[in-house]
């Protein structure tokens, strides 16, 4: 597994943005794999409508992150008398950029639903399918130059549905704070996956904010974890090394998180260390409901592909639909994963979207 796979996040590792680790999916890899929905399936926005055809151009169909965003769309397409035709871009932005251009030539797709790998970089392809009358919907990242924003930037564009990255780091950040409550001073180690992506600048700029409010917070970078659980594990033991008290670790991704936890370990510092994920997998949600971490700032991708496909559709067949949807609103236990949040009703079925 390599770390071209690994992120992001998800600039062309804007799937970096949660840590997001490769791994098999739906898709075969290849340029196109079609799903279709049934023509005759009721629609979830009333009776009986022409069938909708979207084109949704992925940033890495080898990643379990845009494996959940695929399924939910295709969910959604099957009983919304929908077809989906998903374009793997292989982490490769003039890819994706030209499997949009053929798509716009060919005129078949009513709509795009994208999962960029560089937002930035789209904005021309993009407005010559807005041109196009094609009704585009941007998920996970925005596509533009602002990629902290998750309003359109792309006149015309249909909508977006995403968080703000800014917003993940100030979470990352509060939660230190909190975990660092009574503690004076509290040596905290934080790990990104890579300190050269834009996407981390963001969050890191936030998070910082945020502690640097807190005179009792001493932070302390560690070496990048790639994204991966072998790299984080190296990078951790390093820096336990080097610093013999650390109070809180935390880190952008979950699967770094893997790796942390093993270092901690082998330290003999299990339960003496408060931990802090972000992403919200299936293994960090677990991770939290058994005490092993504080919490994990909430992902999920599969709401996203689920929204993302309903507002498409329901443009294309013309119902007004929102400019944007901040992801962290269709999430069933707020903003952060807690032992708290993951005890309420809501909280009680969550398991995480997608695997670390």
């Amino acid at each position: 597994m390599t770390t071209r796979r690994a992120a992001v996040f998800f600039t062309a590792a804007a799937l970096g943005a949660f840590g997001i680790a490769g791994c098999g999916s739906s898709s075969s890899g290849g340029d196109t794999a079609a799903s279709t929905g049934t023509a005759a399936a009721a629609s979830t926005t009333g009776g009986d409508q022409k069938q909708v055809n979207i084109a949704f151009f992925n940033a890495v169909a080898a990643n379990a992150y845009t494996a959940s965003v695929l399924k939910a769309i295709e969910k959604v397409a099957g009983t919304d008398n929908a077809k989906v035709t998903s374009f793997d871009a292989g982490f490769d932005q003039n890819k994706q950029i030209s499997q949009m251009q053929d798509a716009i030539t060919t005129g078949k797709y009513d709509a795009f639903i994208v999962l960029p790998v560089n937002g930035t970089v789209l904005t021309d392809v993009a407005q010559q399918a807005v041109d196009a009358d094609i009704k585009l919907v941007a998920v996970f990242n925005n596509i533009g130059p602002d990629i902290d924003s998750i309003e359109p930037q792309i006149d015309g564009m249909t909508s977006v549905v995403a968080q703000r990255l800014s917003v993940n780091g100030q979470l990352l950040g509060e939660e230190i704070v909190k975990a660092c409550e009574g503690i004076d001073p509290c040596t905290t180690v934080y790990m990104p996956g890579s300190f050269k992506q834009a996407t981390e600048k963001i969050r890191l700029d936030a998070l910082k904010k945020v502690v640097s409010a807190a005179p009792n917070v001493k932070l302390v970078a560690s070496a990048e974890g790639g994204y991966l659980a072998d790299p984080a594990f190296k990078a951790s033991t390093d820096v336990l090394q080097a610093n013999k008290n650390v109070d809180v670790f935390a880190t952008s991704g979950d699967q770094m998180m893997t790796g942390i936890i093993r270092a901690v370990e082998d330290r003999g510092l299990s339960g003496k260390i408060k931990l802090i994920g972000d992403g919200t997998t299936v293994e960090g949600v677990k991770w939290v409901r058994d005490g092993t971490i504080l919490a994990d700032p909430v992902a999920v991708p599969g709401s996203e592909g689920k929204k993302a496909a309903e507002l498409a559709i329901k443009a294309t067949r013309g119902e007004t639909v929102p400019s944007s949807v901040d992801s962290l609103t269709l999430s069933p236990i707020g903003k952060v994963a807690t032992k708290e949040t993951l005890n309420t009703p809501e909280g009680k079925g969550f398991t995480g979207e997608y695997n670390g």
